[in-house]
């Protein structure tokens, strides 16, 4: 039974604001707790009453709904990841691969999951640590993806990969996408990757940019392998972008060390579309 929820917008979203109402006015009849954060929200307004602060909007909720898109997702699931919190997407971005509901639908699913009727996917979380002259100096958790790209250079670069302590290749070209299953309809199905279910959730998948080779081709590889990265070009604004949304700089001989973590997002499934049904909305086919 829920009877506390957090609420993740995107910030001061207008475009949302009628469907926050509708769904605030429904979880008030319930006598359900609600709570967002001000940075979303401001401390005026029509739902500044339901402002908490961070610890408690974190830690002391049953239930997450996201109002946003994919990136509103991924930036509610990253909060959220230490907590095993279930998390409820309702769509109101372009795509919506993570966001699963609709705008028109959500109200008889959410009633249906305030009385614990729900499924839970799991999805796994990687983490990427940035290494320079053998110390760490930045470490984050993805959930999609995180790219080594060249930044402002016009000019390729490259990049030299170990799997498991053994050298794979050096790429030469725009980056490099490491992605989840997760986040394979993401930046790395724009750069030509495959579509890979998330029921085949235990892999990485690498993926070159723009590769300066005929020969170089994404792969597949288990998320029991670890990645090691390291930057062989002597350039100073080089990034290592985290799911879309936080970034660090690299220079030439930094190294980015890939792995799975012990940790989970709990994603509430739509009971009336699996994911195959969910691409062919999103996508157009057929």
């Amino acid at each position: 039974m829920i009877t506390s929820v957090s609420i993740n917008i995107r910030p001061y979203d207008e475009s949302t604001l009628l469907l926050i109402k509708d769904l605030v006015d429904m979880l008030v009849k319930r006598n359900i707790r609600i709570m967002f954060r001000e940075k979303d929200i401001g401390n005026s307004g029509p739902f500044s009453a339901y402002i908490a602060d961070d610890g408690d909007f974190v830690y002391n909720s049953d239930l997450v709904i996201v109002v946003g898109g994919d990136g509103t997702f991924l930036r509610t699931a990253r909060l959220f990841v230490d907590t095993g919190k279930p998390i409820f997407g309702i769509n109101k971005g372009r795509l919506g691969f993570l966001t699963e509901f609709n705008p028109g639908e959500y109200e008889k699913f959410l009633l249906r999951i305030i009385d614990g009727d729900y499924t839970i996917a799991e999805r796994l979380v990687f983490e990427a640590v940035h290494f320079r002259n053998d110390v760490k100096i930045y470490e984050s958790c993805f959930i999609n993806d995180a790219v080594l790209s060249k930044g402002a250079f016009s000019r390729a670069i490259g990049v030299e990969l170990e799997i498991d302590g053994k050298y794979l290749n050096s790429y030469t070209g725009d980056g490099l996408i490491i992605s989840t299953a997760t986040g394979s309809t993401a930046y790395s199905l724009s750069a030509g990757g495959p579509i890979i279910s998330p029921s085949a959730g235990s892999i990485f998948l690498l993926n070159p940019v723009c590769p300066h080779s005929l020969s170089t081709r994404p792969m597949v590889l288990p998320s029991s392998s670890v990645l090691r990265a390291r930057v062989i070009s002597d350039f100073k604004n080089l990034s290592l972008t985290i799911d879309g949304q936080e970034s660090t700089q690299l220079e030439g001989n930094d190294e980015v060390l890939f792995r799975v973590t012990d940790k989970t997002i709990r994603l509430i499934t739509h009971p009336d579309k699996n994911f195959y049904a969910i691409i062919k909305e999103k996508l157009n086919w057929g």
